[in-house]
């Protein structure tokens, strides 16, 4: 693994100007810069929104995602542009369907001065999309083939145009995109309220986004921070878990030997042991009893059965999720105790 590659940026940053959340990347994550939201200096823009944007039929309501599918020829017309996008990724094609974030020039610049082999680009993932939008008569869309195939295509569209982005201003970096799916914890609840909804059409809807980013060369984590199933994900192609290591350290423990064979065919996991809950929790902290807990959670994932080679050098640590909600001391003091603790992983020869 690249040694630079140890701390995975992710989450909601505290800044309320571009100068400020620029400052703080460039001291922090030269070596793997990322695009994050800034809700302190734009307030409406949200995760969700960045995957939607500019997707025929989707509609921001208060807090609402909804599809309005009868808009007519309209309608279909813009469904058959995207859908040759999603076929024909080019950048003409997929720039009709472009987000914007309030960061996002100034990422760009970073990406051209710095040149980084790696970054890092959140979107919301597909299954958390489908729990998200609903139709005018407030009906979920997974269980609805056509709908599936907007939503697939959606997230597709998305990843895809900042890759080339990406690879048109810094042709060497390789980005990761990292879906979020907080809502991967209910696909126990979909199936059971309809049975259309089987765990293999999770897989596949997950399998052809990532598919996608991958004909691109691009790497792609899938994250949840709730108990969920990571068989989804590893059987769908993921690169990278993402996973509550704070809070529910023995998710991975469960499937010992499917973790084993993920790391020995290059996946990598996303330990996001930092906590942020509150400000109180992250005063107390300190780098070394955040690094002792470390420690004791990855091996206990060794102790249940996988390769402590492997397990340790397959691994990168993060702060637990958005930070823009801590006074800014400490969100700081969290984003940098994640730095620190990952120059301190062990290499396991």
């Amino acid at each position: 693994m690249n040694k630079n590659f140890r701390c995975l940026p992710i989450g909601d940053l505290p800044y309320n100007t571009d100068k400020a959340a620029t400052k703080m990347m460039v001291k922090l994550f030269e070596n793997i810069p990322f695009l994050p939201n800034l809700p302190n200096a734009s307030p409406e823009e949200t995760l969700i929104k960045r995957t939607l944007m500019n997707i025929p039929g989707v509609y921001f309501k208060d807090k609402k995602v909804i599809f309005k599918d009868d808009d007519g020829p309209e309608l279909k017309h813009k469904l058959v542009v995207m859908d040759t996008a999603f076929n024909n990724p080019t950048m003409e094609n997929l720039s009709k369907f472009a987000f914007d974030a309030f960061f996002l020039n100034k990422y760009y610049q970073i990406i051209d001065r710095i040149r980084p082999k790696e970054t890092v680009v959140n979107l919301a993932g597909p299954f958390t999309v489908s729990q998200r939008i609903t139709t005018k008569e407030n009906s979920q869309l997974l269980a609805d083939r056509y709908y599936r195939k907007v939503i697939i295509q959606a997230v597709s569209i998305k990843a895809m145009w900042i890759i080339n982005k990406i690879r048109e201003i810094s042709p060497e970096t390789r980005p990761l995109i990292l879906l979020e799916e907080p809502l991967l914890y209910k696909v126990g609840d979909v199936k059971r309220e309809n049975e259309d909804v089987t765990r293999e059409v999770i897989v596949n809807m997950l399998s052809k986004v990532i598919s996608k980013i991958h004909s691109l060369d691009a790497k792609v984590g899938i994250q949840c921070f709730e108990k969920c199933d990571w068989k989804i994900p590893i059987e769908a192609g993921a690169d990278l878990i993402s996973f509550d290591a704070y809070n529910n350290p023995n998710n991975l423990n469960i499937i010992p030997e499917q973790i084993n064979d993920f790391l020995a065919g290059g996946g990598r996991i996303n330990w996001a042991i930092v906590p942020v809950k509150n400000e109180a929790l992250v005063k107390s902290l300190s780098i070394d009893n955040i690094y002792d807990r470390f420690i004791k959670t990855i091996e206990g994932l060794i102790v249940a059965g996988t390769s402590e080679r492997l397990t340790y050098n397959r691994s990168t640590v993060s702060i637990q999720g958005d930070v823009n909600h801590l006074p800014l001391i400490f969100a700081e003091k969290a984003i940098i105790l994640s730095t620190q603790l990952a120059k301190r992983i062990p290499i396991k020869s």
